[in-house]
């Protein structure tokens, strides 16, 4: 029995596939790819609501709990996922802080970006106002 494994025709298998498939003529788009509109929707004009509104949900879900109840109608299958889940534990924990935690600094520079589109709005309306202010020195 060969038990070598030869990783350059494994490779020549893979760089073939590839061929057959046109993968090596043009690269894969965006496009291409499968993804949910919601996630989506570029092009979109800028609107205060939907900001204000995933910025609300944002603040309330931008923290997970690795305390999430377990439940079922089983006490034996109860029983054992309360085993595993103390048993991976050490791994999914501090996954878990990572994660709430690069979700926090995601909605702190969410919200930068809204208070710094508020004050380019305030800049906005002065520029108007001094433009009309201007209008009317020209005209006069």
């Amino acid at each position: 029995m060969n038990t070598e494994i030869n990783i350059e025709e494994i490779m020549k298998e893979i760089r073939q596939n590839i061929k057959d498939r046109g993968y090596d003529k043009e690269p894969i788009s965006f496009d291409e790819i499968e993804m949910p509109k919601a996630v989506m929707q570029n092009g979109e004009k800028y609107d205060e609501e939907v900001l204000l509104s995933e910025l609300d949900f944002l603040m309330h879900n931008c923290s997970n709990s690795f305390h999430v109840p377990v439940n079922g109608r089983n006490p034996f299958t109860v029983f054992i996922k309360r085993v595993i889940r103390k048993l991976t534990r050490f791994i999914i924990v501090p996954l878990v802080d990572f994660q709430n935690a690069y979700n926090v600094s995601n909605l702190k520079c969410i919200n930068q970006m809204k208070a710094y589109m508020a004050e380019l709005e305030e800049y906005k309306t002065k520029i108007d106002k001094l433009e009309n202010e201007l209008k009317e020195m020209k005209g006069e």
